[in-house]
């Protein structure tokens, strides 16, 4: 293995903006974790041994390294190592014409976001330095880190369509991110209890419907996957998703059984007339989940604040359900159904679905004294909606986060943390808490496999 420390940082004599500053970016985190400030040339130079080479540059014509780009994969990146040089790329191209210009919130896309994203990859992985967290704590100075033989990633649509949780024995919970919308975020929570039952909370995208349904199959070892309880938030596309796949295509609903279908949906007119996000859009996915007892063959329930789920050793007590008496306030998320899952150990975990301003302060109101748990999935994907008077109640020492690139950095092409979701603010919020790094669980890079209870570090 060769150290970083010996590397030089090649770009093209064309780089675009986003690779340009994937290098800065490089560089910066390079000289503080080794000392050193490695040297940065241009493609235009004679190719030496120890690179890494950022972006699309000439190198790769030269040397014959081959990757495949589209305006498609906008949000996707490899990271290669090809003998002892090391790539680093976004897999995107610029528009071939200018993008008219009217508003000043657009995505700045010159084709080089992905390369970025694969930058931010590089110090996590290889520097083990972790930026999130820079305000907080003391970094690590080690002028003789390595970068791995072989180094190797791979994030775009077909690599993460092809990934398979690792199993767990006894319960086991596999968060799933969407392997197709890589510029958003989705919640699909698969519970396995011991005796190997199933339960979903909320499922995903409507494009991640074959994924998941694989990952059931695989969860299930050969047999049928029965679905034993499914879990619904609220009506939002990266939630009911796969569910609504299911209702429309008999062919994707003859892979899986559904028992039970839980949910509180709200009268038509608040979908069609009073939310924030109403409009006749929201009829056919209400409609669907209305009549999904005739399509999937689920029993249909609407629960209720103090109801509890119980499948085997995993407990669901229905926490917040949505009140029409602020229907004209609540947008989608706050139509969010939250649960409090217990198991059998003691440990819970707070489901905060997509939770914002009118559910956070019906919980701090209202369920006071129900919301104190060890782990907590992140409400909104972390999108700075739910009050940190909330989280503070809630207490957890384990944050689930299921959040993308773009959200996790807070980034639409101009910067870390210049793409103000609230992010940022949910972050500093746990850091100022005192929750460990490493109590800190998110799926941006893939699914992750975990076994009940949790490990608290």
């Amino acid at each position: 293995m060769a150290k970083i420390m010996d590397y030089r940082i090649v770009i093209s004599n064309n780089a675009t903006m986003n690779e340009r500053r994937a290098a800065v970016f490089l560089g910066k985190y390079i000289r503080l974790i080794t000392g050193k400030k490695p040297e940065t040339v241009t493609d235009d130079t004679v190719s030496e041994e120890l690179e890494l080479v950022i972006g699309k540059t000439k190198r790769e014509e030269r040397e014959k390294v081959i990757f495949e780009r589209s305006r498609e994969r906008l949000w996707e990146y490899e990271i290669r190592t090809v003998g002892k040089k090391v790539y680093l790329t976004g897999l995107g191209i610029a528009p071939e014409e200018e993008v008219p210009y009217n508003s000043a919130y657009k995505l700045t896309d010159d084709g080089g976001y992905g390369t970025v994203l694969s930058a931010y990859r590089f110090v996590e992985d290889v520097l083990g330095f972790d930026f999130i967290y820079e305000n907080y704590e003391d970094y690590k100075e080690d002028s003789g880190i390595e970068i791995p033989d072989g180094y190797t990633v791979s994030y775009t649509k077909e690599a993460l369509r092809a990934e398979l949780p690792k199993l767990q024995e006894g319960t086991a919970l596999y968060v799933v991110p969407s392997c197709q919308s890589l510029n958003w975020n989705m919640c699909c929570l698969i519970f396995q209890t011991c005796s190997g039952k199933l339960v979903v909370v909320d499922g995903g995208h409507l494009k991640d419907a074959e994924h998941v349904l694989d990952i059931l199959e695989y969860v299930a070892q050969g047999k049928k996957p029965v679905v034993t309880a499914w879990l619904f938030s609220h009506l939002h596309e990266d939630h009911y998703g796969v569910y609504k796949r299911l209702c429309d295509e008999p062919a994707l609903r003859e892979r899986v059984t559904v028992e039970h279908f839980y949910s509180h949906l709200l009268p038509e007119n608040f979908y069609r007339e009073l939310s924030c996000e109403a409009g006749e859009f929201n009829m056919e996915p209400l409609h669907a989940l209305k009549n999904s007892d005739k399509t999937v063959g689920a029993r249909l329930h609407t629960v209720e604040k103090g109801e509890v789920i119980a499948v085997d050793e995993l407990s669901f007590e229905v926490i917040h359900v949505p009140d029409m008496a602020y229907a004209e306030k609540m947008n989608m998320n706050d139509s969010s159904v939250v649960y409090k899952l217990t198991h059998d150990s003691g440990q819970t975990m707070m489901l905060l679905g997509d939770a914002e301003f009118v559910c956070s302060n019906d919980l701090t109101e209202n369920a006071r004294n129900k919301l104190k748990s060890d782990v907590v999935q992140v409400g909104h994907h972390g999108c700075g909606n739910v009050s940190e008077a909330c989280y503070h109640l809630i207490d957890a020492k384990v944050y689930l986060w299921q959040i993308g690139n773009r959200f996790w950095y807070s980034d639409s092409g101009e910067g870390l943390n210049t793409h103000n979701t609230g992010v940022i603010r949910t972050r500093n919020w746990i850091m100022e808490m005192g929750v460990k790094r490493e109590n800190n669980y998110r799926d941006t890079n893939g699914i992750l496999s975990l076994s009940l209870p949790l490990e608290i570090k």
